[in-house]
């Protein structure tokens, strides 16, 4: 495990942040591009997905490798935690989705049912259900420990990038190439709305902490934030000068983490006025997604460098 880039400094924009030095450091142990980046509940460990087709598990405390997952046949593209810590799951372009047992690294299933490309996921707040994204193009919802597909949502026209569980569990929003935004009731999987306005590909999807908006970022090098009562456009923006990967809301819901694929920065933005906040550089290709910390002190950010970086979020006045 190396550490570097303990000196970048951040652009501060918004007068409500401190400008300080942010301090970042680097997981390095992927061969390949790192497509994918999760955090625990317990803010101790992350998972990163990635080309060279395997997913690794760190201590983000002490910045080191904890254990490879190497089941795949195609680059790892998308990971999330299970609401319990011990397990999770990653997904691939070799069309499949791997549950793991993290204390010991036993692969505790596969899922198949997708033809094409996996590149989302989503565990349901319970834990019982998760939700994937595919380039066949579909979202598939599954049971978690039967491993029995539930159900096959089929609105999209073109890739799904990504998906998204309010956090009640009711509803799951997905994101795809055909420029929409799609939301789904999670208990009869209806079609509840499609949220039109982007001008390019969707390509990350973020719920807030209370479940009443969604942020969509897009090849349109726009940020969008939605209404889930009202299914309307809140407001959008911009800022990125390229196009964008990916999107998380802060714990607290007060902002928002992007990743830009054009530019190969990391922005943060104030979610009520979409005044960016900072940007943080030091990726040397592509970001390609970004998340929090459970306790919103931190940053994870995973490029097409194979570098994950680890950045400390300036604190608010």
């Amino acid at each position: 495990m190396e550490t570097g880039s303990r000196a970048l400094t951040a652009l501060i924009l918004g007068a409500g942040l401190l400008a300080a030095p942010l301090h970042a450091a680097d997981l390095i142990g992927h061969g390949a591009m790192v497509n994918a980046v999760a955090v625990s509940p317990d803010g101790q460990r992350a998972l990163t997905g990635s080309w060279d087709y395997s997913a690794i598990c760190w201590d983000l405390a002490a910045g080191k490798e904890l254990r490879a997952f190497q089941e795949h046949t195609g680059g790892v593209n998308a990971v999330a935690f299970l609401p319990d810590g011990r397990r999770a799951l990653t997904g691939s372009r070799d069309s499949t989705i791997k549950l793991w047992d993290l204390e010991t690294g036993a692969l505790l299933r596969s899922f198949e049912g997708h033809t094409g490309n996996i590149v989302g996921l989503a565990v349901a707040p319970d834990g019982r259900r998760f939700a994937s994204a595919g380039w066949d193009p579909s979202v598939k919802v599954w049971d978690v420990e039967s491993g029995a597909l539930l159900t096959t949502l089929t609105g999209h026209s073109a890739n799904v990038n990504a998906v998204a569980f309010t956090p009640d569990g009711a509803r799951l929003v997905s994101a795809g190439y055909d420029f929409q935004v799609r939301v789904w009731d999670a208990v009869t999987w209806r079609e509840l709305a499609v949220l039109e306005g982007h001008e390019g590909s969707v390509n990350g999807v973020a719920v807030s902490p209370d479940g009443r908006t969604a942020a969509t970022v897009s090849s349109d090098e726009t940020v969008r934030l939605w209404d889930l009562a009202t299914f309307k456009q809140l407001r959008a923006w911009t800022g990125h000068t390229g196009f964008i990967t990916s999107v998380a809301f802060a714990p607290d819901g007060r902002t928002l983490l992007t990743g830009g694929g054009g530019d190969r920065t990391v922005r943060l933005w104030d979610v009520a006025t979409g005044r960016q906040l900072a940007e943080f550089t030091g990726h040397a290709k592509p970001v390609w997604a970004v998340t929090y910390t459970p306790d919103g002190r931190h940053a994870l950010s995973a490029g097409y460098d194979a570098v994950v970086k680890e950045w400390t979020l300036p604190e608010r006045r």
